[in-house]
């Protein structure tokens, strides 16, 4: 559970009962816009990850995002139900080079984010309030939150039921939220509305049978089912977008790993006369491997390229997709990528399969990515 992505920008609500909660970008000339919150409800669980020999812990969440006045400042925090009743309330300090091992607070571009852990409600929240104040200003703001229903069903590439785990990570890495699903592949979890880095499910045996299924970008803004096939292999740092101005179409990019023996990956490789270490755990992957989703309906593969992911003199191989895109469509477009197929290693068949999701919301002629 690793690894680098950026979450971007979704538009901004608002109600007559209070801020709705708007997202990324900051508005620097308001900086009450600026302050967020969001209340991850969720089941207090665990996971054993036998290949990292640890226990991963499933806890409700809170974030909170605001503008940085000042050298210290202090946040207070009061949560309330849909009757009006006050069920949660804290304080919090932000003092730059200060930290508190009760929260956890990043501060970038004079902003903060307060991560902490809380015991879960009864049911979601109705509206957040939050109070910025140090001796030279004083913010307040309501925020009423929203929340949908992500669902759906997980299973291997046979279509049989996993009981499998859903971690969702908004910014990063850093997981907010979780739940497993039942016997029956089945799982349901309510988040708050906003734009997502990356969902990630696994069975709970990663590195060991199984890689994980990751879902990127993901917009939540409605109740959505999505289901997941958790596979041997990765469809890692997907991304897509239009091609604007060129052909009718969507360029994609991912990076997929598989399980294997990992004893003699590396080598020497050489691009535009810089030389990597080239990391090979990609499967050799063909347009006949794969198949792409977009809302649904299958996409024509125009092309699939070869290509490499460098940094920190490493190599590992990617691919680069070129697809049809829908006719007249706009707004968000889900777009799921799969690759399965079957190699024959040391007189052994192995398989090599995994899905992935991504979102994006598409202009009026569909050409631009934004949100």
């Amino acid at each position: 559970m690793k690894k680098t992505l950026f979450l971007l920008a979704v538009v901004l609500s608002f109600n007559l009962s209070g801020y709705g909660q708007e997202q990324f970008p900051f508005h620097a000339a308001d900086k009450t816009s600026s302050i967020l919150a969001y209340w991850y409800n969720c089941k207090p669980d665990s996971v054993r990850i036998a290949s990292f020999n640890e226990t991963a812990y499933f806890n409700s969440s809170l974030q909170i995002y605001g503008p940085v006045l000042s050298d210290s400042l202090r946040v207070s925090v009061e949560v309330f139900l849909s009757d009006s009743s006050l069920v949660y309330s804290n304080n919090f300090t932000v003092k730059k080079g200060s930290s508190d091992k009760r929260y956890q607070i990043d501060e970038k571009n004079n902003y903060f984010r307060i991560m902490s852990i809380v015991d879960p409600l009864s049911s979601n929240p109705d509206n957040i309030k939050v109070t910025i104040s140090s001796p030279e200003t004083h913010m307040e703001k309501w925020i009423t939150c929203k929340y949908h229903k992500i669902y759906g069903h997980m299973t291997d590439f046979n279509g049989k039921p996993l009981r499998s785990f859903i971690l969702v990570k908004p910014d990063a890495f850093e997981e907010a939220s979780s739940v497993w699903s039942d016997n029956e592949g089945y799982y349901e979890i309510t988040l708050p509305e906003r734009t997502y880095n990356c969902f990630y499910v696994n069975d709970g045996n990663y590195k060991s049978t199984t890689l994980e299924a990751w879902a990127w970008h993901m917009i939540v803004d409605n109740d959505q089912e999505l289901d997941f096939k958790i596979g041997t292999g990765e469809v890692y740092n997907l991304n897509v977008w239009p091609n604007n101005g060129g052909f009718e179409s969507l360029l994609l990019s991912f990076r997929p790993m598989v399980l294997g023996d990992r004893s003699n990956i590396n080598s020497k490789l050489t691009i535009n006369d810089k030389e990597f270490n080239l990391i090979n755990i990609a499967p050799e992957l063909d347009i006949k491997d794969m198949k792409i989703t977009i809302n649904g309906k299958q996409a024509e593969i125009f092309s699939m390229q070869k290509y490499f992911e460098t940094g920190n003199n490493m190599a590992l191989p990617a691919y680069l997709i070129q697809v049809s895109r829908l006719a007249s469509t706009f707004g968000k477009q889900t777009i799921r990528v799969e690759y399965d197929k079957s190699i024959e290693l040391n007189g052994r068949k192995i398989i090599q399969n995994s899905m992935g999701y991504f979102q994006f919301n598409a202009n009026y002629s569909g050409l631009s990515f934004f949100n």
